[in-house]
């Protein structure tokens, strides 16, 4: 057994409010000071000013091999919401354990940590790490450094399991995400001699519907059977521009996403929109004013995932948690980054998805402990 348990474990999680706007360095401070008695080995990885961090945690020897378990810190926000207590402190009903990230994603947390008591006690030939990362909740941005440097290390994990809740069922396939604003700057003027102007409105509008002829090619092209839809998908869902009803529109801007299937380069997507602008549109913009112009602004990138290569740990992971074929998913997650540098991962957490970000949010406290023991199994079956 474990000297700390799951649900132990959570009620301390929860109660740092790590909304991803805020510090998570408290939780991380904990999270060491709990672990540091197994003799576990830490790296940080900062953000910017320092007021985040990715956390890397390793126990049992120091060599390649092992497992990953990794989840994010960071929770949405409570605002808003119809809470029925505080959701940064945890309570119970039922079986149930409420509070802000008690599903999403803070009960893998928790299972993690409370297996990793168990695991440093067996005789590891290989070792255990914890991935802790933040901002996950505004675009997964936050976990790049620590999976770049984990692809980097010569470290070469077995597996990382991403710990998004999937009721302990395997995900081995999710669509990739890219979302990103697009600014159109023209040139204003009276809207009685439109042709002495650019009308950033109407360029838009050309690119767009650029961007809807590639929707189409989309949905009659690869697909990847599991997924609904089996095919990327690309759209714009948000347009402002224009003054006035007589004046030339000097500005347009529109959000655009898309969400590509494994196999799919979204950046390559990304820039067969960038040329259209550049060759088709730009020209005859900058031959008006060379000040007019079409730029692009990426705010969130998440790889797609795809079966690995190398199915023997993943495959042992099903067995033990009953499970004949991975399932496959349209959301996001860290995932998809992790294997975009040489880590095989997958999906498998506690919780239903169904709770994420909704008030009062909560885990059945079973589920917890059956994360722990699939855990700790899998770690006697493949790091002794």
């Amino acid at each position: 057994m474990s000297t700390l348990s799951a649900k132990g474990a959570l009620g301390h999680l929860i109660g740092f409010p790590t909304v991803s706007s805020a510090t998570n360095l408290d939780l991380l401070h904990w999270v060491e000071a709990i672990l540091a008695p197994l003799g576990a080995r830490f790296r940080r990885f900062p953000n910017a000013d320092g007021a985040k961090a990715n956390l890397f945690i390793s126990i049992g020897p120091d060599g390649p091999g092992g497992l990953v378990l990794s989840g994010h810190t960071d929770v949405v926000p409570t605002s808003g919401q119809a809470w029925t207590g505080d959701p940064f402190v945890m309570r119970e009903e039922g079986g149930r354990l409420i509070g802000r990230g008690a599903t999403d994603m803070k009960g893998f947390l928790a299972s993690s940590i409370a297996a990793a008591h168990d695991v440093a006690a067996l005789p590891l030939a290989k070792p255990l790490h914890l991935a802790f990362s933040y901002d996950e909740e505004v675009g997964c941005t936050g976990v790049w450094s620590m999976a770049e440097w984990l692809g980097q290390s010569g470290l070469a994990p077995q597996l990382a399991v991403i710990g998004e809740p999937s009721s302990l069922k395997a995900i081995d396939a999710h669509k990739g995400g890219l979302i990103g604003w697009t600014t159109v700057t023209g040139k204003p003027g009276h809207s009685s001699q439109p042709d002495r102007y650019v009308n950033a409105v109407m360029v838009a509008g050309e690119l767009i519907a650029f961007i809807n002829g590639l929707r189409r090619e989309f949905a009659e092209g690869a697909r990847h059977e599991g997924l609904d839809p089996p095919y990327s998908t690309i759209q714009v869902n948000i347009i402002n521009g224009g003054l006035h009803g007589n004046i030339v529109a000097e500005s347009c801007r529109f959000f655009w996403e898309m969400r590509v299937i494994p196999g799919v380069d979204d950046r390559a997507v990304l820039a067969r929109i960038e040329r259209f602008a550049r060759e088709a549109l730009e020209p005859a913009m900058k031959a008006i004013d060379p000040a007019c112009g079409i730029a692009f602004e990426v705010q969130a990138h998440i790889p797609p995932l795809g079966p690995n290569a190398d199915r023997e740990a993943e495959t042992l992971l099903m067995d033990l948690v009953g499970q004949t074929a991975p399932l496959k998913v349209p959301y996001g997650t860290e995932a998809g980054i992790f294997q975009r540098f040489g880590t095989p991962a997958l999906v498998c957490g506690p919780g239903d998805i169904a709770q994420a970000h909704q008030p009062d949010e909560f885990i059945e406290e079973a589920e917890l402990e059956r994360c722990v023991a699939l855990i700790s199994r899998l770690a006697e079956q493949r790091l002794c």
